[in-house]
Protein backbone atom coordinates (compact mmCIF):
# COMPACT_ATOMS: atom_id res chain seq x y z
CA UNK A 1 0.00 0.00 0.00
CA UNK A 2 1.70 3.83 -1.16
CA UNK A 3 1.28 6.33 1.11
CA UNK A 4 0.81 9.99 0.16
CA UNK A 5 3.39 12.42 0.85
CA UNK A 6 3.02 14.58 3.50
CA UNK A 7 1.45 18.11 2.67
CA UNK A 8 3.46 21.28 2.62
CA UNK A 9 0.16 22.33 5.48
CA UNK A 10 0.21 20.18 8.47
CA UNK A 11 -3.15 21.99 9.52
CA UNK A 12 -4.54 21.20 6.09
CA UNK A 13 -3.36 17.54 6.74
CA UNK A 14 -4.86 17.99 10.80
CA UNK A 15 -8.40 19.27 9.62
CA UNK A 16 -8.58 16.68 7.19
CA UNK A 17 -8.15 13.63 9.31
CA UNK A 18 -10.08 14.91 12.23
CA UNK A 19 -12.89 15.44 9.66
CA UNK A 20 -12.35 11.83 8.11
CA UNK A 21 -12.35 10.62 11.76
CA UNK A 22 -15.85 12.45 12.21
CA UNK A 23 -17.49 11.82 8.85
CA UNK A 24 -16.48 8.02 9.36
CA UNK A 25 -17.75 7.70 13.04
CA UNK A 26 -14.17 6.30 13.79
CA UNK A 27 -14.57 6.54 17.78
CA UNK A 28 -18.01 4.78 17.90
CA UNK A 29 -17.41 2.38 15.08
CA UNK A 30 -14.27 1.25 17.66
CA UNK A 31 -16.64 0.64 20.37
CA UNK A 32 -18.91 -1.04 18.43
CA UNK A 33 -16.67 -3.19 16.45
CA UNK A 34 -15.68 -3.95 20.29
CA UNK A 35 -18.74 -4.88 21.90
CA UNK A 36 -18.11 -8.48 23.39
CA UNK A 37 -14.44 -7.99 24.18
CA UNK A 38 -13.19 -6.97 27.80
CA UNK A 39 -13.42 -3.40 28.85
CA UNK A 40 -10.95 -0.99 29.85
CA UNK A 41 -13.02 1.32 31.06
CA UNK A 42 -11.87 5.06 31.00
CA UNK A 43 -13.33 7.82 33.41
CA UNK A 44 -11.68 11.12 32.88
CA UNK A 45 -10.61 13.21 35.96
CA UNK A 46 -13.00 15.85 35.17
CA UNK A 47 -11.71 19.18 33.73
CA UNK A 48 -13.20 22.91 35.60
CA UNK A 49 -15.31 23.88 32.96
CA UNK A 50 -15.83 27.49 34.12
CA UNK A 51 -11.97 28.12 33.43
CA UNK A 52 -10.65 27.87 29.46
CA UNK A 53 -8.19 24.98 29.24
CA UNK A 54 -4.27 25.67 29.50
CA UNK A 55 -1.22 24.19 27.44
CA UNK A 56 -0.51 21.62 30.59
CA UNK A 57 -4.08 20.19 29.73
CA UNK A 58 -2.90 19.12 26.48
CA UNK A 59 -0.22 17.10 27.75
CA UNK A 60 -2.05 15.60 30.48
CA UNK A 61 -4.57 14.71 27.66
CA UNK A 62 -2.38 13.39 25.04
CA UNK A 63 -1.09 10.69 27.99
CA UNK A 64 -4.49 9.99 28.82
CA UNK A 65 -5.06 9.14 25.20
CA UNK A 66 -2.74 7.34 23.66
CA UNK A 67 -3.21 4.96 27.29
CA UNK A 68 -6.71 4.31 25.96
CA UNK A 69 -5.87 3.89 21.76
CA UNK A 70 -3.20 1.50 23.09
CA UNK A 71 -6.20 -0.80 24.55
CA UNK A 72 -8.33 -0.82 22.14
CA UNK A 73 -5.70 -2.04 19.43
CA UNK A 74 -4.98 -4.16 21.91
CA UNK A 75 -8.21 -5.81 21.77
CA UNK A 76 -10.28 -4.19 24.52
CA UNK A 77 -13.70 -2.46 24.11
CA UNK A 78 -12.46 1.16 25.91
CA UNK A 79 -15.53 3.10 26.83
CA UNK A 80 -14.02 6.94 27.36
CA UNK A 81 -16.42 8.44 30.02
CA UNK A 82 -16.48 12.51 29.96
CA UNK A 83 -16.50 14.65 32.99
CA UNK A 84 -17.23 17.64 34.14
CA UNK A 85 -16.10 18.77 38.28
CA UNK A 86 -18.70 21.56 38.73
CA UNK A 87 -18.47 22.09 42.52
CA UNK A 88 -15.73 23.15 44.70
CA UNK A 89 -13.39 26.14 45.07
CA UNK A 90 -12.40 27.39 41.46
CA UNK A 91 -16.13 27.35 40.67
CA UNK A 92 -16.44 30.03 43.44
CA UNK A 93 -13.40 31.82 43.63
CA UNK A 94 -14.40 32.58 40.27
CA UNK A 95 -17.91 33.75 40.76
CA UNK A 96 -16.63 35.89 43.84
CA UNK A 97 -14.59 37.49 41.32
CA UNK A 98 -17.39 38.52 38.77
CA UNK A 99 -19.75 39.58 41.42
CA UNK A 100 -16.73 41.94 42.71
CA UNK A 101 -16.85 40.09 46.40
CA UNK A 102 -13.76 37.74 48.80
CA UNK A 103 -14.35 35.97 51.22
CA UNK A 104 -17.12 34.20 53.36
CA UNK A 105 -18.38 37.02 55.19
CA UNK A 106 -18.88 38.83 51.76
CA UNK A 107 -20.49 35.77 50.44
CA UNK A 108 -22.72 35.02 53.59
CA UNK A 109 -23.88 39.63 53.19
CA UNK A 110 -24.58 38.66 49.48
CA UNK A 111 -26.98 35.51 50.13
CA UNK A 112 -25.61 31.61 50.27
CA UNK A 113 -28.86 30.60 48.12
CA UNK A 114 -28.06 33.37 45.46
CA UNK A 115 -24.27 32.47 45.22
CA UNK A 116 -24.60 28.77 45.04
CA UNK A 117 -27.40 29.81 41.94
CA UNK A 118 -24.44 31.90 40.30
CA UNK A 119 -22.04 28.99 40.87
CA UNK A 120 -24.47 26.77 39.13
CA UNK A 121 -24.97 29.07 36.07
CA UNK A 122 -21.08 29.02 35.67
CA UNK A 123 -19.85 25.65 36.02
CA UNK A 124 -20.31 25.07 32.14
CA UNK A 125 -19.06 28.85 30.86
CA UNK A 126 -16.05 27.70 28.84
CA UNK A 127 -17.45 23.47 27.91
CA UNK A 128 -17.11 24.73 24.04
CA UNK A 129 -13.69 25.67 24.53
CA UNK A 130 -12.98 22.10 26.40
CA UNK A 131 -14.69 20.22 23.55
CA UNK A 132 -13.56 22.43 20.69
CA UNK A 133 -9.85 21.07 22.73
CA UNK A 134 -10.78 17.93 22.55
CA UNK A 135 -11.47 17.61 19.22
CA UNK A 136 -8.83 19.62 18.08
CA UNK A 137 -5.84 17.15 19.59
CA UNK A 138 -7.77 14.15 18.61
CA UNK A 139 -8.53 13.16 21.82
CA UNK A 140 -11.45 11.02 22.06
CA UNK A 141 -14.38 11.41 24.67
CA UNK A 142 -17.78 10.58 24.95
CA UNK A 143 -19.47 13.95 25.59
CA UNK A 144 -22.93 12.38 24.81
CA UNK A 145 -23.91 10.99 28.47
CA UNK A 146 -20.95 12.76 30.61
CA UNK A 147 -21.04 12.51 34.82
CA UNK A 148 -21.67 16.03 35.99
CA UNK A 149 -20.18 16.05 39.96
CA UNK A 150 -23.14 18.39 40.88
CA UNK A 151 -25.91 16.29 39.36
CA UNK A 152 -28.13 13.89 42.11
CA UNK A 153 -26.65 11.23 41.02
CA UNK A 154 -23.07 11.88 40.97
CA UNK A 155 -23.50 13.54 44.58
CA UNK A 156 -25.39 10.23 45.80
CA UNK A 157 -22.81 7.77 44.32
CA UNK A 158 -20.70 9.85 46.98
CA UNK A 159 -22.78 9.96 49.92
CA UNK A 160 -23.22 5.36 49.59
CA UNK A 161 -19.45 5.91 49.58
CA UNK A 162 -19.64 7.69 52.75
CA UNK A 163 -21.56 5.45 54.26
CA UNK A 164 -19.86 2.34 53.38
CA UNK A 165 -16.61 4.02 54.88
CA UNK A 166 -19.14 4.56 57.50
CA UNK A 167 -20.22 1.10 58.29
CA UNK A 168 -16.13 -0.09 58.41
CA UNK A 169 -15.79 1.99 60.97
CA UNK A 170 -13.15 4.47 59.10
CA UNK A 171 -15.18 7.45 59.70
CA UNK A 172 -14.41 9.55 62.52
CA UNK A 173 -15.10 13.37 63.87
CA UNK A 174 -12.12 14.86 65.28
CA UNK A 175 -10.36 18.18 66.62
CA UNK A 176 -6.98 18.39 65.16
CA UNK A 177 -4.53 20.94 63.85
CA UNK A 178 -5.17 20.87 59.67
CA UNK A 179 -3.79 23.48 57.53
CA UNK A 180 -6.33 26.22 56.68
CA UNK A 181 -6.43 28.95 53.91
CA UNK A 182 -7.79 32.01 56.15
CA UNK A 183 -9.42 33.88 52.71
CA UNK A 184 -11.21 30.61 51.72
CA UNK A 185 -12.05 30.01 55.04
CA UNK A 186 -11.39 26.19 54.67
CA UNK A 187 -8.99 23.18 55.49
CA UNK A 188 -7.36 21.58 53.02
CA UNK A 189 -5.82 18.13 52.74
CA UNK A 190 -2.49 17.27 52.70
CA UNK A 191 -2.77 16.56 48.93
CA UNK A 192 -3.58 20.19 47.98
CA UNK A 193 -1.09 21.42 50.59
CA UNK A 194 1.60 19.71 48.55
CA UNK A 195 0.56 21.68 45.49
CA UNK A 196 1.63 24.98 46.78
CA UNK A 197 4.53 25.20 49.06
CA UNK A 198 7.16 27.96 48.26
CA UNK A 199 10.11 29.37 49.33
CA UNK A 200 9.78 32.64 51.59
CA UNK A 201 11.55 34.96 53.77
CA UNK A 202 9.64 36.05 57.10
CA UNK A 203 10.88 37.42 60.59
CA UNK A 204 11.73 34.39 63.58
CA UNK A 205 12.11 35.84 66.82
CA UNK A 206 13.81 34.80 69.83
CA UNK A 207 11.55 35.71 72.83
CA UNK A 208 13.06 35.30 76.66
CA UNK A 209 10.23 33.71 79.10
CA UNK A 210 10.60 35.08 82.43
CA UNK A 211 10.92 31.67 84.60
CA UNK A 212 8.95 32.35 88.27
CA UNK A 213 10.92 32.20 91.04
CA UNK A 214 14.53 31.85 89.63
CA UNK A 215 17.30 32.79 91.92
CA UNK A 216 18.54 34.77 89.29
CA UNK A 217 15.68 35.93 87.57
CA UNK A 218 16.82 34.06 84.67
CA UNK A 219 14.99 33.99 81.34
CA UNK A 220 14.34 30.85 79.11
CA UNK A 221 15.03 31.89 75.32
CA UNK A 222 12.60 30.36 72.52
CA UNK A 223 12.44 30.91 68.78
CA UNK A 224 9.71 30.40 66.45
CA UNK A 225 9.50 31.50 62.69
CA UNK A 226 5.35 31.90 63.41
CA UNK A 227 5.54 35.42 65.62
CA UNK A 228 1.58 35.54 65.33
CA UNK A 229 1.39 32.45 67.48
CA UNK A 230 2.70 33.59 70.02
CA UNK A 231 -0.44 35.42 71.55
CA UNK A 232 -1.40 31.92 71.70
CA UNK A 233 1.81 30.87 73.30
CA UNK A 234 0.73 28.08 76.76
CA UNK A 235 3.80 26.09 77.63
CA UNK A 236 7.93 25.73 76.71
CA UNK A 237 8.75 22.37 74.87
CA UNK A 238 12.32 21.01 76.10
CA UNK A 239 13.49 17.66 75.31
CA UNK A 240 13.92 16.19 78.69
CA UNK A 241 17.88 14.77 78.29
CA UNK A 242 19.17 17.56 76.42
CA UNK A 243 21.82 19.48 78.59
CA UNK A 244 20.67 23.14 79.23
CA UNK A 245 23.51 25.93 79.89
CA UNK A 246 22.66 28.74 81.98
CA UNK A 247 24.28 31.71 80.70
CA UNK A 248 24.69 35.18 81.98
CA UNK A 249 25.52 38.28 79.20
CA UNK A 250 28.63 40.54 80.39
CA UNK A 251 29.23 43.70 79.23
CA UNK A 252 30.99 44.87 75.83
CA UNK A 253 34.56 43.97 76.25
CA UNK A 254 34.63 42.38 79.50
CA UNK A 255 37.48 39.71 80.31
CA UNK A 256 37.28 35.92 80.76
CA UNK A 257 33.99 35.60 78.45
CA UNK A 258 33.50 34.76 75.17
CA UNK A 259 32.87 37.16 71.99
CA UNK A 260 30.01 35.86 70.30
CA UNK A 261 30.68 35.42 66.23
CA UNK A 262 27.91 37.59 65.58
CA UNK A 263 27.43 40.97 67.11
CA UNK A 264 23.75 41.61 68.01
CA UNK A 265 21.97 44.34 65.64
CA UNK A 266 18.19 45.82 65.84
CA UNK A 267 15.99 46.03 68.88
CA UNK A 268 15.66 44.00 71.86
CA UNK A 269 18.44 42.25 72.95
CA UNK A 270 19.66 41.72 76.26
CA UNK A 271 21.13 43.10 79.72
CA UNK A 272 24.83 43.16 81.54
CA UNK A 273 24.02 40.36 84.52
CA UNK A 274 20.49 38.90 82.29
CA UNK A 275 20.40 34.94 82.77
CA UNK A 276 19.57 32.95 80.09
CA UNK A 277 18.76 29.81 79.61
CA UNK A 278 18.50 27.38 76.33
CA UNK A 279 20.29 24.35 74.85
CA UNK A 280 24.42 24.19 75.25
CA UNK A 281 24.60 23.23 71.68
CA UNK A 282 23.13 26.57 70.22
CA UNK A 283 24.53 28.83 72.54
CA UNK A 284 27.44 29.82 70.42
CA UNK A 285 25.20 30.12 67.27
CA UNK A 286 22.05 32.40 68.95
CA UNK A 287 24.23 34.59 71.25
CA UNK A 288 24.73 38.07 70.46
CA UNK A 289 26.43 39.39 73.17
CA UNK A 290 29.87 38.83 75.60
CA UNK A 291 28.71 35.97 77.75
CA UNK A 292 29.94 33.41 80.33
CA UNK A 293 28.01 29.80 81.31
CA UNK A 294 27.58 29.82 84.70
CA UNK A 295 25.58 26.95 85.39
CA UNK A 296 23.59 23.59 83.14
CA UNK A 297 20.98 21.64 83.81
CA UNK A 298 19.29 18.99 81.99
CA UNK A 299 15.69 19.37 80.01
CA UNK A 300 13.59 17.25 82.50
CA UNK A 301 15.15 19.37 85.66
CA UNK A 302 13.16 22.35 83.71
CA UNK A 303 10.08 20.78 83.66
CA UNK A 304 7.11 22.22 85.82
CA UNK A 305 8.75 25.19 86.31
CA UNK A 306 6.42 27.28 85.56
CA UNK A 307 6.72 31.50 83.96
CA UNK A 308 5.26 34.66 82.70
CA UNK A 309 3.42 34.80 79.75
CA UNK A 310 3.98 37.58 77.08
CA UNK A 311 0.74 38.15 76.63
CA UNK A 312 -1.50 37.95 79.54
CA UNK A 313 -5.41 37.13 79.27
CA UNK A 314 -4.72 36.20 75.55
CA UNK A 315 -5.40 32.69 76.83
CA UNK A 316 -7.22 32.15 79.96
CA UNK A 317 -5.55 29.81 81.97
CA UNK A 318 -7.22 30.21 85.03
CA UNK A 319 -7.95 26.89 87.09
CA UNK A 320 -4.80 24.97 84.70
CA UNK A 321 -2.00 24.03 87.03
CA UNK A 322 -0.09 23.56 83.31
CA UNK A 323 -0.07 26.30 81.78
CA UNK A 324 2.54 28.36 81.20
CA UNK A 325 4.86 26.00 82.46
CA UNK A 326 8.13 24.22 81.10
CA UNK A 327 7.12 20.61 79.66
CA UNK A 328 8.97 17.64 77.98
CA UNK A 329 8.40 16.93 75.06
CA UNK A 330 10.20 13.67 72.18
CA UNK A 331 10.37 16.13 69.32
CA UNK A 332 12.55 19.09 70.64
CA UNK A 333 16.02 18.59 69.14
CA UNK A 334 19.19 20.97 68.68
CA UNK A 335 19.52 21.44 65.09
CA UNK A 336 18.11 24.92 64.65
CA UNK A 337 16.86 27.74 67.03
CA UNK A 338 17.35 27.37 71.04
CA UNK A 339 16.27 23.83 71.83
CA UNK A 340 13.20 25.45 73.24
CA UNK A 341 9.99 25.07 71.41
CA UNK A 342 7.44 27.72 71.80
CA UNK A 343 4.36 25.92 72.62
CA UNK A 344 1.03 27.39 70.81
CA UNK A 345 -1.66 24.52 71.23
CA UNK A 346 -3.91 25.52 68.65
CA UNK A 347 -1.32 26.24 65.84
CA UNK A 348 0.81 23.20 65.08
CA UNK A 349 0.12 19.26 65.24
CA UNK A 350 3.44 18.77 67.64
CA UNK A 351 1.80 21.49 69.83
CA UNK A 352 -1.82 20.33 69.68
CA UNK A 353 -0.44 16.82 70.49
CA UNK A 354 1.39 17.84 73.44
CA UNK A 355 -0.85 20.38 74.55
CA UNK A 356 -3.81 17.30 75.10
CA UNK A 357 -1.67 15.32 77.05
CA UNK A 358 -0.82 18.06 79.34
CA UNK A 359 -4.48 19.21 80.01
CA UNK A 360 -3.75 22.63 78.62
CA UNK A 361 -6.35 24.72 77.95
CA UNK A 362 -7.86 24.55 74.17
CA UNK A 363 -8.47 28.22 73.50
CA UNK A 364 -7.99 30.07 70.02
CA UNK A 365 -5.99 33.53 69.55
CA UNK A 366 -6.78 33.83 65.84
CA UNK A 367 -10.78 33.73 63.91
CA UNK A 368 -11.32 31.34 61.36
CA UNK A 369 -10.65 34.42 58.85
CA UNK A 370 -6.79 34.63 60.11
CA UNK A 371 -7.68 37.80 62.01
CA UNK A 372 -6.76 38.29 66.00
CA UNK A 373 -9.49 37.88 68.43
CA UNK A 374 -10.68 40.80 70.65
CA UNK A 375 -8.65 38.84 73.96
CA UNK A 376 -5.67 39.58 72.20
CA UNK A 377 -3.95 42.95 73.42
CA UNK A 378 -1.67 45.55 72.66
CA UNK A 379 -3.79 46.75 69.36
CA UNK A 380 -3.57 43.63 67.69
CA UNK A 381 -7.84 42.20 67.66
CA UNK A 382 -8.73 42.40 64.26
CA UNK A 383 -5.71 42.66 62.62
CA UNK A 384 -4.41 39.91 59.80
CA UNK A 385 -1.97 37.67 61.33
CA UNK A 386 0.24 37.72 58.27
CA UNK A 387 0.36 41.69 57.33
CA UNK A 388 3.57 43.30 57.84
CA UNK A 389 1.92 45.75 60.31
CA UNK A 390 0.85 42.83 62.35
CA UNK A 391 4.24 41.50 62.56
CA UNK A 392 5.38 45.06 63.63
CA UNK A 393 3.03 45.36 66.48
CA UNK A 394 4.16 42.05 68.29
CA UNK A 395 7.60 42.62 68.06
CA UNK A 396 6.81 46.32 69.66
CA UNK A 397 5.19 44.50 72.22
CA UNK A 398 7.86 42.26 73.16
CA UNK A 399 10.34 44.92 73.23
CA UNK A 400 7.53 47.54 75.22
CA UNK A 401 8.16 44.16 77.96
CA UNK A 402 11.99 43.51 77.73
CA UNK A 403 11.09 39.99 76.33
CA UNK A 404 12.43 40.20 72.56
CA UNK A 405 15.66 39.09 72.23
CA UNK A 406 16.70 38.83 68.93
CA UNK A 407 14.72 39.28 65.88
CA UNK A 408 16.08 37.83 62.37
CA UNK A 409 14.95 36.75 58.89
CA UNK A 410 14.45 33.18 57.95
CA UNK A 411 13.81 31.45 54.65
CA UNK A 412 12.23 28.99 54.74
CA UNK A 413 9.52 26.38 52.32
CA UNK A 414 6.16 27.52 53.32
CA UNK A 415 2.62 26.37 52.18
CA UNK A 416 0.13 28.12 50.42
CA UNK A 417 -3.76 27.81 49.10
CA UNK A 418 -3.27 26.19 45.62
CA UNK A 419 -6.03 28.46 44.54
CA UNK A 420 -5.67 31.70 46.00
CA UNK A 421 -1.97 31.76 47.20
CA UNK A 422 -3.05 32.85 50.79
CA UNK A 423 -0.38 31.78 53.26
CA UNK A 424 -1.70 29.01 55.06
CA UNK A 425 -2.83 28.70 58.95
CA UNK A 426 -2.32 25.78 60.78
CA UNK A 427 -5.01 25.83 63.11
CA UNK A 428 -7.26 23.57 65.07
CA UNK A 429 -10.13 22.96 63.82
CA UNK A 430 -13.35 20.58 63.59
CA UNK A 431 -13.40 18.11 61.08
CA UNK A 432 -14.75 14.80 59.79
CA UNK A 433 -12.34 12.44 58.94
CA UNK A 434 -11.22 9.03 56.96
CA UNK A 435 -9.05 7.11 58.82
CA UNK A 436 -6.93 6.23 55.90
CA UNK A 437 -4.26 5.31 58.00
CA UNK A 438 -6.11 2.19 59.23
CA UNK A 439 -5.53 0.94 56.02
CA UNK A 440 -1.81 2.21 55.27
CA UNK A 441 -0.44 -1.22 54.90
CA UNK A 442 -2.57 -2.13 51.99
CA UNK A 443 -2.00 0.69 50.39
CA UNK A 444 1.24 0.49 50.46
CA UNK A 445 1.26 -3.14 49.05
CA UNK A 446 -1.02 -2.40 46.45
CA UNK A 447 1.10 0.49 45.07
CA UNK A 448 4.05 -1.82 45.10
CA UNK A 449 2.27 -4.27 42.82
CA UNK A 450 1.83 -1.47 39.95
CA UNK A 451 4.40 -1.59 37.33
CA UNK A 452 4.95 2.40 37.13
CA UNK A 453 6.29 4.07 34.69
CA UNK A 454 9.33 5.89 35.80
CA UNK A 455 9.69 3.52 38.42
CA UNK A 456 10.44 6.12 40.83
CA UNK A 457 7.46 7.53 40.48
CA UNK A 458 5.91 4.81 42.54
CA UNK A 459 8.53 4.49 45.03
CA UNK A 460 9.35 7.96 45.28
CA UNK A 461 6.28 10.68 44.62
CA UNK A 462 3.43 8.30 45.41
CA UNK A 463 5.47 6.16 47.79
CA UNK A 464 6.32 8.92 49.95
CA UNK A 465 3.17 10.30 50.18
CA UNK A 466 1.45 7.03 50.75
CA UNK A 467 4.21 6.10 53.56
CA UNK A 468 3.46 10.07 55.37
CA UNK A 469 -0.03 9.40 54.88
CA UNK A 470 -2.02 11.12 57.41
CA UNK A 471 -6.18 10.62 58.04
CA UNK A 472 -8.26 12.68 55.06
CA UNK A 473 -9.97 15.97 56.50
CA UNK A 474 -13.21 15.84 54.52
CA UNK A 475 -14.73 19.10 56.11
CA UNK A 476 -14.45 22.07 53.50
CA UNK A 477 -17.00 24.77 55.28
CA UNK A 478 -18.03 26.25 51.94
CA UNK A 479 -21.03 26.66 50.02
CA UNK A 480 -21.17 25.25 46.60
CA UNK A 481 -20.26 21.59 46.81
CA UNK A 482 -20.88 18.02 48.10
CA UNK A 483 -23.09 18.60 51.68
CA UNK A 484 -21.90 15.73 54.07
CA UNK A 485 -24.76 13.70 54.78
CA UNK A 486 -24.07 13.16 58.47
CA UNK A 487 -27.10 13.56 60.76
CA UNK A 488 -26.15 14.18 64.84
CA UNK A 489 -28.24 13.58 67.59
CA UNK A 490 -28.78 17.52 68.59
CA UNK A 491 -29.39 16.30 72.35
CA UNK A 492 -26.37 14.29 72.84
CA UNK A 493 -24.49 15.52 69.88
CA UNK A 494 -22.72 12.06 69.82
CA UNK A 495 -25.52 9.68 67.89
CA UNK A 496 -25.08 9.69 63.98
CA UNK A 497 -26.62 8.40 60.92
CA UNK A 498 -24.51 8.24 57.92
CA UNK A 499 -27.40 8.08 55.25
CA UNK A 500 -26.27 6.30 51.42
CA UNK A 501 -28.11 7.08 48.16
Amino acid sequence: MAYRPIPESVRGLETEVLGCWEAEKTFERSLAARADAPDFVFYEGPPTANAAPGVHHILARTIKDAVARYRTMSGYHVPRKAGWDTHGLPVELEVERSLGISGKPDIERYGIRKFNDKCRNNVFRYQDAWERLSRDIGYWLDYGAPYVTYSREFIESGWWALSEIEKRGLLYRGYRVIPTCPRCGTGLSSHEVAQGYRDVTEPAVYIKFHLAGDPDGARILSWTTTPWTLPGNLGLAVGPDIPYARVRVLPEGADGGTTPARAHDGPGGASPGEVLILARDRVAEVLRHPYEIVGEVRGGELAGRRYRPLFPNAVDGAGSDTAWTVLEADFVTVDDGTGVVHTAVMYGEDDFRLGEAAGLPMQHTVGGDGRFLDTVPGGLAGMHVKDGETERALRDWAVAHDQLYLREMYEHSYPHCWRCDSALLYMARDSWYIRTTAVKSRLLEHNASIDWHPPETGSGRMGEWLQNNIDWALSRERYWGTPLPIWLCSDCDEHREVLGS
